[in-house]
């Protein structure tokens, strides 16, 4: 880690004028990530979660969005990521990832993965091409564009890690995605050379637990991964086929419930830190894994779920499961506490007048004002808003200092002072969930996505079995007909839709022929959203 002296406050304000500076990085020429407010998992590459713009003041809406479903059918516990292009990325446990519009919230695109329930955890990472990449429970890390047609998004390459994907990438100068899994493995993958279509893999390197903390990356090239057996590893890229170097590793002295690592490592000056099961947050040096300071908070169980956030002065914000947001000097002294009084699963999002904004157990975004620098002085909470569902996504801000936050109620809130609801999406448009019968043969399920402009619909599709496809045509006085494709079958107009809309009901039938390798099929359908 590159070691260099601190920085006074007002210097790193001035500074992100031409790119942040925290952990080693000028944002501004970080990895191969975009140049947007907000293009990955927590911020940067070294998941600092500091934007260089003021939040909003209150709890204003701008407009909210919905997957008409909740908790593990439609709810959302990843990150909201922004494109270059302002469009904003999030997968919902639904299977669908959506690229949705800031000015209103509106589908721009999306991408629905082979799994329907607890489908995404992986926070989208845009880079400077504007490919988008996530992992998914079904097994894929996927590289993804925006189609010139429709609005499924068009799949670059896909690259099939053959377990559960827990982590969000991060990306490195070369290109290199790196994330783990499941099965306990850090993958680093290289994408396709020039001429190919085929991504490969560099390197894995086996941990001793599940892999749910997200890879961090310094400018030196170092990457950080914590693990359920309670080890926070060191590593350092050697090219491909040659296994990577471990350059250290810090354990807490313990695995699992009691010691594992669930949270992801943040890169704060010189210091890595992380937080632990065990409940105390470590602050470690980035170059030898030595342990600088620990900080004890009061549970010794599952006691952290929240990564620390850094302040512009380089104080760090986090929220243990004891339920209290805590102020940490980079020496590791508690400066001040706001009691909220539940368990924080969400990783704070500060804003440049210092601004603390964080989510709850209980549903609650809070937003909170740091003490006035008096003696005495107390944290106040500036505004909060409850939604209906867990918060387990954090919140993210946006250049404009609008501020997004996904709920479990299948739901994400964008915030903002000086905008107004926007009228809600007419006619198809939304997430439907049904079933489909092919030829009378029992139900299978079935999810749609719309989008309806003044009674041209295009849609994208997937059923049970994890086929998916497009379809676009017309709606007039309550019925529509489509004509679509298969996903990687070169018949876009093999799919005949014929249906009707009653209320949030759709009902039809479809006719499935001469697409070849595909068998002629026949069926109806049933959706509400």
């Amino acid at each position: 880690m590159s070691l260099r002296p601190s920085i006074p406050s007002w210097v790193l304000i001035s500074l992100t004028a031409i790119g942040i500076v925290f952990g080693g990085w000028s944002f501004g020429e970080s990895a191969g990530l975009a140049d947007s407010p907000w293009p990955m998992y927590r911020h940067d590459p070294g998941h600092t979660s500091f934007n260089a713009t003021k939040g909003p003041a209150t709890n204003r809406l701008k407009w909210v969005f919905s997957t008409g479903r909740a908790e593990k059918e439609g709810g959302f516990e990843n990150d909201v990521t922004i494109g270059p292009d302002g469009t904003l990325y999030i997968g919902a446990n639904n299977g669908v990832l959506y690229g949705l519009d800031p000015a209103t919230g509106a589908i721009r695109w999306v991408h629905l993965s082979a799994f329907d329930t607890f489908a995404i955890y992986s926070t989208a990472a845009v880079d400077r091409q504007g490919l988008v990449y996530y992992g998914a429970k079904d097994g894929h890390l996927y590289a993804l564009r925006p189609s010139a047609e429709g609005i499924a998004m068009e799949v670059v390459w896909r690259f099939n890690l053959g377990t559960t994907i827990e982590t969000s990438p991060v990306i490195g100068r070369d290109g290199t995605v790196y994330l783990g899994a499941d099965d306990w493995k850090l993958y680093a993958i290289a994408p396709p050379a020039a001429g190919s279509a085929t991504a490969t893999l560099k390197w894995t390197f086996q941990t001793g637990g599940t892999l749910i903390s997200s890879p961090a990356l310094d400018a030196d090239g170092t990457i950080y991964i914590g693990s359920m057996d309670g080890h926070l590893y060191a590593l350092s890229d050697r090219g491909a086929s040659q296994p990577p170097n471990l350059k250290w590793s810090f354990s807490t002295g313990k695995r699992d419930a009691t010691g594992g690592i669930e949270t992801s490592p943040v890169l704060a000056g010189e210091a890595v830190l992380i937080g632990g099961n065990d409940g105390v947050l470590y602050a470690l040096e980035g170059t030898t894994g030595k342990v600088r300071w620990r900080l004890k908070t009061w549970f010794d169980t599952y006691g952290i779920f929240s990564n620390p956030a850094v302040g512009p002065d380089g104080t760090l914000y986090f929220g243990p499961k004891d339920g209290r947001l805590l102020a940490v000097t980079p020496e590791g002294k508690i400066a001040w506490e706001y009691k909220i009084g539940t368990t924080i699963e969400t990783s704070p999002a500060v804003g440049a007048d210092g601004i603390v904004y964080v989510g709850a157990d209980d549903g609650r975004l809070y937003a909170v004002r740091p003490p006035a620098g008096l003696w005495g002085a107390k944290p106040q909470l500036l505004w909060g808003f409850q939604t209906k569902g867990t918060l387990i996504g954090s919140p993210v801000l946006d250049r404009d200092g609008t501020l997004y936050q996904p709920s479990m109620d299948g739901k994400v809130y964008a915030f903002n002072d000086t905008a107004q609801v926007p009228k809600g999406p007419g006619g198809l448009t939304g997430t439907w969930y049904g079933h489909f019968a092919e030829r009378g043969k029992g139900n299978k399920p079935m999810t749609v996505v719309a989008v309806d402009r003044a009674g041209a619909i295009v849609a994208a599709w997937r059923l049970g079995s994890g086929a998916t496809g497009t379809a676009s045509g017309r709606v007039e006085v309550g019925r529509f007909t489509l004509r679509g494709g298969v996903a990687g079958k070169r018949c876009p107009d093999a799919l005949r839709v014929d249906g009707s809309v009653e209320g949030d009901k759709v009902l039809g039938r479809y006719t499935l022929e001469g697409c070849p390798g595909t068998t002629p099929a026949q069926g109806t359908f049933e959706l509400r959203r």
